[in-house]
């Protein structure tokens, strides 16, 4: 019996141990399996940022050429709106030296004609200073108009770089952001395994077991011994009964 008891104890004592090592090492496929599965959805959050990232800079990039072209073509337009600009300037001055060149001729010939009159003295004083009275005032006429052509060219001139600045400004203002690079994403921290029960426990218990086995045999054995003792006791007993009856 005691060899049963303590064969039976150390059986136990041995599937314990196994069924607690098999419990870690269960918890422990799980966390690494978690953690390995943690790993792999960083690494894909990982690559579609880059990727975004990637598509992002190439948008800004294209976005950065359309103004450029933009502000080309703003260039262009304000060069030919300057160039219409003074065209009108260049075709008013013409229109005044021609005007000029027509008063002067007029002036001379009227001057002409007075002196070819004959006439002497204060008229003909008179209707030559007339003469010149007119063509000064012609003169204060082509004066104003040129300054009027100046000031118009100027404030046109003005109005056409406020408009290349604006449609400049509002090139810039559609270009989006530069992207900024995206940060990594969280990695999980690494499982630290557990440990399973340790060899000294697994020893303790066949120990005890056995322990208990062996005391249990003992037991046993004395109840036996005290069994076997009653017995020829009782025989005895009987014997001499017998004999003296």
């Amino acid at each position: 019996m005691g060899i049963l008891s303590a064969a039976t104890g150390v059986m136990g004592a041995v599937g314990q141990h196994q069924a607690q090592q098999a419990a870690v090492n269960r918890q422990n496929q799980i966390q690494q399996q978690e953690y390995t599965r943690q790993l792999q959805i960083a690494e894909r959050n990982d690559k579609i940022k880059r990727d975004k990232h990637a598509a992002d800079l190439k948008a800004h990039a294209i976005a950065q050429n359309d103004v450029l072209r933009q502000q080309e073509a703003n260039q262009l337009e304000a060069n030919r709106a300057k160039q219409a600009v003074s065209r009108q300037l260049k075709e008013k001055q013409t229109e005044v030296a021609f005007e000029r060149q027509a008063a002067l001729s007029q002036q001379i010939q009227a001057s002409g004609q007075i002196l070819a009159t004959g006439r002497t003295g204060q008229s003909m004083l008179l209707e030559t200073l007339a003469t010149e009275r007119e063509l000064g005032f012609a003169e204060a006429q082509m004066e104003q108009s040129l300054f009027d052509a100046n000031a118009a060219y100027g404030n046109e001139i003005l109005g056409v770089n406020m408009k290349h600045w604006g449609a400049d400004n509002a090139a810039n203002n559609a270009l989006p952001p530069t992207p900024n690079a995206p940060g990594a994403s969280f990695i999980p921290n690494k499982p630290i395994p557990a440990k399973g029960p340790s060899g000294l426990s697994l020893m303790a218990g066949i120990g005890s077991s056995v322990l208990g086995g062996v005391s249990t045999g003992m037991s046993f054995s004395n109840a036996g011994t005290s069994s076997k003792k009653d017995v020829i006791d009782s025989n005895t007993f009987d014997l001499s009964g017998s004999f003296w009856g």
